[in-house]
């Protein structure tokens, strides 16, 4: 292979990563590296990654959608693969298979939540494959293990650091790091409170113990995940969760019925002047719609399929309340496996799981585990403490992100709960690109939903690449 084209270098492992690699438009005699610190599971990410299957939580963690929601593909690919499936998840914890019964003997996989390290395996499946028709066309791809940790320009050219001293030039960047972290619970919270469940499994169940309470921060679908996790190595019986949150709402299910019922269609007539005037015609055909019966599975596509950007824009025309719509509208629909909603319920009326209304101020250690300090309110003490509240208004980036930001290659929303790149997902100097979830406005087009969905992800990555 002559090393005589252009290098296109995507940095990041996950999802988005993938996307970009997958949809990148290289030529014969070009090059294309991929740039991770877990690079032989690219696609996955942290949120579709393999547990070894020795741990009792590796199947665990499932999709927040019905399996053909997230990808309508996946489905099918589930589906032709279901022996495999099935010998994995016999006998594993919570009961998958037992609690998705119904649709199984249907052969409906499309409305199972599908385990997100299955659905990582289809991603994997799909970068892999189409590496390898880079290849076949003349391109050199190269997976390259490390983690980027500085990224500057010299010339036409941009220079790439890695943790291992290596410096890598290339013509084009995009840059994927995946979801901001979780806002910390600070450096003294103790060794008994987690600034978050993944990644830190083995340090949690080390100190689990039956009957022992953890205490969640927060009541999204990452204190989902934490439940079935103690599913996972604990006796029913011994579970004790608590989870402190400062709003009532809690995650719906999308449960996907036989016969499918149709999404909604919103009629909501603007222009608007503000966003809490949008709000509030949206709060209203919500409220019109769940009189005649709708649920969450009907509501949130219907609404995400109305609600383009042009829409948007249509409805909003000042810039600054469009940019903040992302994250109220997509409070409205939050989300959660049907599977762990109908089990916290059930445990909930049992005893096992109690809710404490309140805000997290402070995290500190305590002779008997970790003291969270609430506002407003009496201090609470757990032995063990895990922060599920997600990123809120503060985003806590990576270092690289950060960098962009002081340079002002990126910028923030007003409200500072979500990033902004040029029209294609531009990024500074002509030949940098940008995206994670928490873009919320590319160019002038404001997202009406932040970019959590896999689809719409992916989506963007493909649209900047052309394709």
């Amino acid at each position: 292979m002559r090393d005589t084209g252009r290098h296109h270098v995507i940095i990041g492992d996950g999802a988005t990563a993938a996307a970009f690699a997958e949809t990148a438009p290289p030529e014969a005699g070009d090059r294309l590296s991929v740039i991770g610190p877990d690079i032989g599971q690219l696609g996955r990410g942290l949120a579709y990654g393999e547990v070894p299957a020795d741990r009792p939580w590796a199947d665990a963690y499932l999709l927040n959608s019905p399996s053909a929601a997230v990808l309508p593909e996946f489905a099918d690919w589930m589906a032709a693969r279901w022996d495999e499936v099935t010998e994995r998840m016999r006998g594993r914890r919570p009961d998958w298979l037992s609690f998705g019964a119904d649709h199984i003997a249907a052969a409906d996989h499309a409305a199972l939540f599908a385990p997100r390290a299955i659905f990582g395996d289809y991603l994997t499946g799909l970068v892999q494959a189409a590496l390898d028709r880079h290849r076949a066309s003349g391109v050199a791809v190269e997976l390259i293990r490390g983690r980027a940790v500085t990224l500057d320009r010299d010339g036409a050219e941009f220079v790439i650091g890695l943790d291992n001293g290596q410096r890598i030039r290339a013509d084009r960047v995009d840059l994927a790091p995946g979801t901001p972290a979780l806002d910390g619970l600070g450096s003294d919270a103790g060794p008994c409170a987690f600034p978050m469940l993944y990644g830190h499994e083995d340090e949690i169940a080390a100190q689990v113990q039956p009957g022992r309470t953890v205490l969640c921060l927060g009541a999204n679908a990452a204190m989902l995940d934490v439940l079935r996790f103690l599913q996972s190595v604990l006796d029913e019986d011994d579970i004790r969760l608590s989870v402190l949150s400062a709003s009532p709402l809690r995650p719906e299910p999308l449960i996907w019925q036989r016969p499918r019922k149709p999404a909604v269609a919103p009629e909501i007539a603007g222009p608007f002047n503000t966003c809490a005037d949008l709000m509030a015609a949206v709060d209203a055909e919500i409220a019109r719609f769940r009189t005649a019966g709708a649920e969450m599975a009907q509501l949130r596509p219907g609404f995400k399929a109305w609600m383009t950007h042009e829409t948007l824009a249509a409805l909003l025309p000042d810039l600054a309340e469009r940019q903040a719509v992302p994250a109220l509208l997509e409070r409205r629909f939050r989300r959660g496996s049907h599977d762990s909603i109908a089990e916290y319920r059930r445990l909930r009326i049992a005893g096992q799981v109690t809710e404490i209304m309140g805000r997290a101020e402070a995290v500190a250690p305590a002779t008997d585990g970790a003291t969270v300090h609430v506002a407003g309110q009496d201090s609470l003490t757990a032995p063990l403490v895990i922060n599920c509240s997600g990123p809120g208004t503060r985003l806590v980036m990576d270092d690289l992100s950060t960098e962009l930001l002081r340079r002002g290659w990126l910028s923030l929303t007003p409200d500072g709960a979500g990033v902004i790149t040029g029209p294609d997902l531009a990024a500074g100097p002509a030949g940098l690109r940008y995206l994670t979830p928490a873009v919320m406005q590319i160019g002038e087009r404001v997202m009406p939903f932040p970019l959590y969905d896999l689809g719409v992800l992916r989506a963007e990555a493909a649209r900047a690449n052309g394709a």
